[in-house]
């Protein structure tokens, strides 16, 4: 077999079609790692492999950075439109689930209602209904997640005691039906008792109720109440009444939020942090709440939120069901920011058939749903953070002593300090150092660094090596200011710590050492964390500590090291941002800085400032300075 001829990259990317399609990203192993689609495979792959952006002339972000770092090669599928670009492009990252593509997933963590895929169905409660269709079953149909788990139990038991639906898994007995049927919670499907048509009647109208289509489920019901009290079952009719009743109570109990009856939208929210975010979506029909789900995704390989709003919003309207979708769907961000939201309503029609709107409501009563669900995320990701950190909560001492034991420590690990590094292509390189006192932050310890010594250069180890080089000065021998009594010798000389904690793997546990011993610092317990396979490593050994994936001081190390990323990353953006509104103004030839100072106070921002027409300019300018600011960003 001849062998297989190497990936020449210039000469590939120079056979690029002028045409749509999916391009996918490929390591040196051959994994897959990046999916993305383009309305010109030529233009959109090749801009990977430029400095800077053709469009803005901008450097490319962080995320798109490692990328680069780690293709070895691609490949492309065409497409006849973009359209099917973007429905090509979802269905492959729901399949392979590649790592710099955001992945879509859902709470487990709530219950849903589930309708059992069998000759005569049954409603059950369960807790992941994808499991059956992850073993090649048919994917049932599903209803929830329902946050508030004793209004779904309530919600059950009408349902059964109204809707009389098949409860046992396998008859109770060979010749005759059980209690269930007796006391009306069955109709006995399991001794011929009833007729398929007439069971999948009910189990229609307890589709129609857990859908929130309560309208049309009354005008059943009464319909078959009118049919059964002209033909004198009257017995039949009082248990027809019995069920209406008992759904215009459940139907009382929803919040209405508009008298439009016909109102069908979805809210679609976000809240978030640097290493997570929360998305939820609130399913209002026919002018009721009738649902919600929440989402947790991870923001990994330095992903922003924003770059998980947009591509939840095409995965999951790419996969929702017809008769789920709504007539709009509120969005929270601006829609200019959503490149691809066009493309994703005619997919959904070219899906579906069906319209959807995607608006970005600015005011009225739009905007206060938003601000509602903008609230239930971000109590959906303080609610995540909470389930992670209650087991090590309840007994930080045990988690403690279970990492002193499983690391040799020659002390308990008070006082904890973690190290991380942040930046982008070795520009505004910072460090962060966060403190944990017996298993708790202590904000008041943290502490961070503008780096130096590898400005400009992205040097992760040389960075590492200066923050723990500055660190330790602060450490060990009392200073001249401790000795004369200086008021300020507190702030001279930090608290040893009892462990320190590098986020990296071997070469920033390297460069730490190589500070320490440059600070005569020899009996510093220490060691690092390296993320991909939570692996720690020990100065003394060669192979890395493996500790259980469920162990409290594996989550307490997560927890420390996730504080130390955020930290570093949010000091990080913050230099950033200064300098691109700093620099964004600096070029542009007679604006001097106390005019580039009025502008930014005037609109409060560098975005207001570039939008802003010669008329609002000349409101904080002279004409002629004025005119230059809007020539320059026009």
């Amino acid at each position: 077999m001849p062998a297989k001829p190497e990936f020449d990259l210039k000469s590939e990317l120079g056979r690029l079609p002028d045409t749509p399609g999916v391009y996918r990203m490929l390591d040196a192993t051959g994994e897959l790692i990046y999916v993305g689609k383009a309305a010109s495979l030529k233009k959109r792959v090749k801009s990977y492999f430029q400095k800077t952006q053709a469009a803005s002339g901008r450097s490319h972000t962080p995320k798109v950075q490692a990328l680069v770092e780690n293709i070895a090669s691609f490949d492309y599928i065409v497409t006849d439109t973009e359209i099917e670009a973007l429905i090509l492009e979802a269905n492959l990252i729901k399949q392979f689930q590649p790592r710099y593509n955001i992945l879509l997933r859902d709470d487990k963590k709530y219950p849903w209602l589930m309708i059992a895929d069998e000759p005569f169905p049954r409603l059950l409660m369960v807790r992941d209904p994808e499991r059956l269709a992850r073993k090649g079953r048919k994917k049932p149909k599903t209803f929830g997640p329902y946050a508030n788990v004793g209004d779904m139990y309530e919600m059950l038991h009408a349902i059964r005691k109204h809707f009389p639906l098949r409860q046992r898994r396998k008859p109770l007995f060979k010749n005759r039906p059980c209690m269930n049927y007796d006391i009306g919670a069955c109709l006995g499907p399991c001794q011929n008792l009833v007729s398929k048509s007439e069971y999948d009647e009910v189990l229609k109208q307890v589709e129609l109720f857990l859908k929130g289509k309560t309208d049309d489920l009354l005008a059943d019901i009464e319909r078959d109440m009118q049919a059964a009290s002209n033909a004198m079952q009257f017995e039949r009719a009082a248990r027809l009444r019995d069920r209406y009743t008992a759904v215009e109570n459940i139907i009382q109990r929803q919040k209405v939020f508009s008298a439009d009856s016909s109102l069908s939208q979805d809210v679609v929210a976000l809240a978030s942090d640097d290493l997570r975010c929360a998305i939820t979506v609130l399913n209002i029909r026919q002018g009721k709440l009738i649902g919600s789900r929440a989402y947790d995704i991870a923001l990994k390989d330095s992903s922003t939120p924003e770059e998980a709003y947009e591509s939840f919003l095409n995965q999951y309207y790419q996969d929702v069901s017809t008769e789920d979708l709504p007539d709009e769907v509120l969005v929270e961000v601006p829609l200019e920011t959503l490149p691809d939201i066009s493309l994703l309503a005619k997919a959904v029609l070219k899906r579906t058939n069906r319209t959807v709107e995607f608006t970005a409501p600015q005011k009225g009563v739009k905007k206060s749903l938003l601000a509602m669900g903008h609230k239930n995320a971000k109590e959906a990701l303080e609610k995540t953070i909470l389930y992670e950190s209650t087991r090590m909560k309840r007994d930080p001492a045990r988690a403690l002593l279970e990492l002193q034991e499983a690391l040799g420590l020659p002390d308990f690990p008070e006082r904890m300090e973690c190290y991380d590094i942040s930046h982008f292509q070795g520009s505004h390189t910072v460090a962060s150092m966060v403190v944990f006192i017996n298993g708790v932050p202590d904000k008041q310890a943290y502490r961070r660094f503008k780096i130096k010594t590898a400005e400009g250069k992205p040097d992760d180890f040389k960075s590492m090596e200066e923050v723990i080089a500055r660190r330790f000065a602060h450490a060990g021998k009392e200073s001249e200011k401790a000795k004369s009594g200086s008021a300020k010798a507190d702030s001279e000389r930090w608290p040893d710590p009892d462990l320190v904690i590098i986020d990296g793997g071997k070469g920033q546990l390297s460069a730490a050492l190589q500070a320490l011993e440059k600070q005569a610092v020899d009996s510093q317990p220490i060691i690092s964390l390296a993320k991909k396979f939570e692996e720690v490593y020990l100065p003394s050994q060669s192979r890395p500590v493996l500790l259980s994936r469920d162990s409290m001081a594996l989550f307490l190390l997560q927890q420390i090291r996730d504080e130390a990323h955020r930290f570093a990353v949010s000091y990080h953006r913050s230099l950033r941002e200064k300098a691109s509104t700093e620099s964004g103004l600096d070029a542009i030839p007679g604006v001097g800085e106390k005019s580039r100072q009025k502008l930014l106070t005037h609109f409060g921002s560098l975005q207001k400032v570039k939008k802003a027409s010669v008329e609002e300019l000349q409101q904080v300018l002279g004409k002629r300075q004025a005119q230059a600011v809007y020539t320059y960003f026009q």
